[in-house]
């Protein structure tokens, strides 16, 4: 403000400059020193705003990103969180399942070896072959039926685990997907708004900013326009009394 307080001063003191040359001269242009100025000053202030909401939007961007990508890593965390309990959940049934098999195989294994002594010891004179041979097809059945059952039911528990966990992982991406998609368009209606009102305020700041200015600069040249006249018409009138006083001395001086 205090340069274009010194560019009006100026202005002012060659304006009484150039009146007082006469024809000397050409005065310059002040209307046309003073658009120059506004352009150059309005070309600054237009950089300043450009730059603020410049910043601004890289903020707000920054910011949303942060907030989806907590969603995101939120959401990844609690998907792996759920896999890996039922990755542990299955692992232990069937750990689980195959002890109590083997538990079963070898309780069963104990009976017949203890009982197998007494039994064949027994009729071993007189059946020994076939019972031998009886047992063999009875446990060959036995081992047959018995690892049909395991690999059945396995494959039974293997089958519905997919089936169920395809399922509930659908569920899971449809889920989040929708929270996602739920969360981005919140946002973006958020950030909208904030535009809106962020560019209204700063046009607004410009337009009260350059109407002060041009008041304050409208009140100096009044002012120094004002002043410049009268001192030419001081100056005027003092140049005019004394040139009618030699005048005057001239004649009263014929003789």
């Amino acid at each position: 403000m205090k340069r274009i307080k010194s560019k009006v001063a100026v202005g002012v003191v060659v304006v009484g400059m150039v009146a007082s040359m006469g024809t000397a001269f050409a005065a310059t242009d002040a209307g046309s020193q003073l658009q120059s100025w506004y352009s150059t000053a309005s070309g600054f202030a237009k950089a300043a705003v450009t730059g603020e909401l410049s910043t601004y939007s890289v903020a707000k961007n920054t910011a949303h990103a942060a907030a989806v990508e907590s969603t995101k890593g939120q959401a990844q965390r609690d998907i792996r969180d759920a896999g890996n309990a039922k990755t542990a959940s299955v692992q232990q049934s069937i750990n689980s399942q195959v002890a109590q098999y083997t538990n079963q195989i070898n309780s069963a294994q104990g009976a017949i070896s203890s009982g197998m002594p007494g039994e064949y010891d027994t009729f071993v004179a007189s059946a020994n072959g076939a019972t031998n041979a009886a047992v063999a097809a009875t446990g060959t059945e036995d081992k047959k039926n018995l690892a049909s059952a395991v690999k059945n039911h396995k494959n039974t528990y293997l089958n519905r685990l997919d089936t169920n966990v395809a399922a509930t992982k659908t569920q899971a991406v449809t889920a989040l997907n929708a929270e996602i998609a739920s969360t981005k368009s919140e946002l973006q209606a958020l950030l909208a708004a904030e535009q809106t009102t962020a560019t209204d305020e700063v046009k607004t700041n410009l337009d009260n900013k350059i109407a002060a200015l041009e008041a304050e600069l409208t009140a100096l040249t009044n002012a120094g326009v004002a002043e410049a006249k009268t001192a030419i018409d001081t100056k005027g009138n003092d140049l005019l009394a004394d040139s009618l006083s030699d005048l005057d001395a001239i004649v009263q001086g014929i003789e």
